[in-house]
């Protein structure tokens, strides 16, 4: 037996369930159909990985999915869950217009919701049954298993993934992963949630033990998968009561993918921020900055800023006006400095709390003039951009 996760065959056996269902979600036509005994299920627990699996050859898996539907939607707990999640997703991802592909979309709920809302979502579901619902929303599904070789079958890149409660029953949730990082473009965010086993633990759900499903998922161990497959793990959260731990992702492409870009990006970020200092000059702009704080000082240090090229930097505390910033020597002043001495472009330095800089801005001291971002690279905010903060939106 080999670990689902790492690979590792060193592992020790911490539950058994005697006699239990062969099948616990793919019900009988008949008492007589296969499947109908009892069989006893191990649990076993990867020591070097700490990952909880069952013994994957003992499963009869094949064609299992090809009518498998099981659908939580009907109860409240559970639909409460998947709208909040939506939307959270939606909102906090900006998927208006965005490709999003579901892997295992079931009766096809949660890919509806995201269409309802803005983004384009299509799925992949083996199963006829659930296919069959999931189009009736109007999903459209590809009857197909993800893994290795999917792309194979799909060649559409997309900018967005979900798979929702399905990594947990697939033998091989690596193949599973690597097929869907095939189908996503760089950057492409995703969710992915499972039942917990830290809930099943605390709670003392035997009954949570099923021969249906291969892996026993903790924060930790859907964290380790995750990265093992070249996603960077953003968020991870515990929902429905703490029924499913899931995670929101990001897909690099490859195990530093994220930090090869960063490095990239900084060589090119120097250069940017200097084109854009002297379009200014060009145009006559005189330019300061607002914020003191470490990030302002390090952007000004290491793109060469002087005091020919920037005037002040305000900043409200008062503890640090009067001073200067290390590198760039730039001289820190109180706010009213932007009355006395007016500037026609401004830097805002602070990446976390820009927007209400700039309704402080706008709204309280009747700035203007330019307003300039330093993330995710430097640039001038457009009229309507700033409209929108302003507004508080």
């Amino acid at each position: 037996m080999e670990c689902i996760l790492c690979g590792s065959s060193d592992f020790e056996r911490i539950f058994f369930l005697k006699n239990g269902p062969r099948y616990a979600q793919k019900l009988l036509a008949d008492p007589q159909a296969r499947g109908g005994e009892r069989i006893d299920i191990p649990l076993y627990k990867c020591r070097a990985c700490d990952m909880v699996q069952i013994d994957t050859g003992t499963l009869s898996h094949d064609q299992y999915f090809d009518d498998y539907l099981m659908t939580r939607t009907g109860t409240e707990l559970y639909t409460v869950y998947e709208d909040d999640l939506a939307v959270k997703f939606f909102e906090k991802y900006n998927l208006r217009g965005k490709n999003v592909i579901e892997a295992g979309c079931g009766d096809g709920y949660f890919a509806a919701k995201l269409n309802e809302l803005g983004a384009r979502v299509e799925a992949i579901e083996p199963s006829a049954t659930a296919r069959a619902e999931a189009e009736k929303r109007g999903v459209k599904c590809y009857n197909l298993y993800l893994g290795d070789d999917t792309d194979k079958h799909l060649t559409k890149k997309y900018d967005a993934f979900v798979s929702k409660q399905a990594m947990d029953l697939v033998k091989n949730p690596n193949s599973f992963l690597r097929g869907m990082g095939k189908l996503l473009n760089f950057g492409a965010i995703g969710l992915v949630d499972v039942p917990s086993w830290t809930k099943t633990l605390f709670d003392m759900r035997y009954f949570d033990v099923l021969p249906d499903r291969v892996s026993y998922f903790t924060a930790n161990t859907l964290t380790k998968i995750m990265e093992r497959n070249n996603f960077h793990v953003i968020e991870v959260y515990h929902g429905a009561d703490d029924e499913y731990v899931g995670v929101f992702v990001c897909y690099q492409g490859s195990r530093n993918g994220l930090e090869d870009r960063f490095s990239r990006e900084y060589q090119a970020f120097g250069g940017k921020f200097e084109s854009l200092m002297a379009s200014l000059a060009a145009a006559g702009k005189s330019v300061g900055a607002w914020g003191a704080g470490a990030k302002g000082v390090t952007v000004f240090s290491f793109t060469g800023m002087n005091p020919q090229k920037i005037k002040y930097v305000i900043d409200k505390d008062a503890f640090k006006q009067g001073k200067y910033l290390p590198g760039s020597l730039l001289k820190i002043v109180p706010p009213d400095m932007l009355e006395r001495e007016p500037v026609d472009a401004l830097i805002v330095t602070a990446a976390m709390f820009y927007r209400e800089i700039i309704r402080e801005l706008y709204n309280q001291r009747g700035y203007r003039g330019d307003i300039i971002i330093l993330t995710p690279e430097p640039r001038i905010l457009s009229r309507a951009e700033i409209e929108h903060i302003i507004g508080g939106k």
